[in-house]
């Protein structure tokens, strides 16, 4: 039986990887803020995402890639470096939120889900 647990952290993974498409970064740091206040519970192997130092890491990231979009040939540079990126962010967001599943469903859910919703 699927538990509604389940249902809400695969429409979580999805929708926060349809958002890595729009932004890299800005999805990745609301997932670590969530993770960090205890929101969101992220799988075991991702628990560092929860932690200090990636959260410092991806609000500056976040940071600079929004500054960045008022500069346009800094926005054009990072546009195509995020092409690739959105569905690596994509794959990860939804891997990271998957919780007790196996590790093959849990990375075919998060490549066909998470990378191909970008």
């Amino acid at each position: 039986m699927i538990s509604i647990e389940t249902i809400i952290s695969i429409c979580l993974g999805i929708g926060l990887a349809a958002s890595a498409g729009f932004r890299v970064f800005v999805p990745l740091f609301i997932l670590s803020l969530a993770s960090y206040l205890n929101w969101i519970p992220v799988n075991e192997s991702w628990s560092w995402l929860g932690e200090t130092p990636a959260l410092i890491a991806l609000g500056i990231a976040m940071i600079f890639e929004v500054l960045a979009y008022y500069i346009p040939f800094v926005d054009n540079i990072l546009d195509t470096i995020a092409v690739p990126l959105a569905a690596i962010a994509g794959t990860a967001v939804m891997a990271s939120s998957l919780v007790d599943f196996s590790p093959l469903f849990t990375w075919g859910l998060a490549i066909i889900a998470g990378g191909g919703t970008v």
